[in-house]
């Protein structure tokens, strides 16, 4: 997903500045929460778009979010930054870059797993030492079930996807079989 310059230049400031801090892991987790209600809450995410909220009643509302979730300070006032400088709009840009910045600098890989049914820990334990192998990195899973893949699984990193579910074959089939039908 490519992000803006003002994301990447947000994000950089505000990881340098957790790092100098040694607020990091706080941070990181803070993002993480911001990111999961930024997904999960429609009202949160036209809140923080909306241009025809006041900056003073955003800024009043983040403040009260960031005391009640417990956010570090840091967050808090980078929060009250986005608000003050109107970049809060890019708040969703800005939090995805700081974890791809905290997940490089930590050797980190988030994974997507897709499975039939539902792996148990032996071959999620294999399939992840497999995965560490081939990429150097330490893989941060995602799981999810879908029945309709009939078999296997299938690993999205980034832009890359590997797909080893039955589905997939058997689609693989269907068109070898149509193009042998058809020559």
């Amino acid at each position: 997903m490519a992000q803006s310059r003002v994301a990447k230049r947000y994000a950089t400031a505000l990881f340098q500045e957790a790092q100098q801090k040694g607020t990091l892991e706080t941070v990181i987790g803070d993002v993480r929460g911001l990111k999961t209600m930024l997904n999960d809450s429609r009202d949160f995410a036209l809140f923080v778009a909306s241009p025809v909220i006041k900056a003073a009643q955003k800024q009043a509302a983040l403040k009260a979010l960031a005391t009640k979730t417990g956010f570090a300070p840091l967050t808090n006032n980078f929060l009250a930054l986005l608000v003050e400088k109107s970049r809060i709009p890019a708040l969703g840009d800005i939090l995805n870059s700081f974890e791809a910045l905290y997940n490089a600098a930590n050797n980190l890989l988030p994974v997507e797993i897709t499975s039939a049914i539902e792996l148990d820990a032996g071959q999620k334990d294999s399939l992840l030492k497999k995965l560490e192998a081939q990429t150097g990195k330490k893989p941060q899973p995602t799981y999810s079930v879908n029945p309709t893949l009939i078999g296997g699984f299938t690993v999205k990193i980034g832009d890359s996807m590997m797909d080893s579910s039955i589905k997939h074959q058997l689609s693989l089939l269907k068109k070898r079989l149509l193009e042998g039908a058809l020559n």
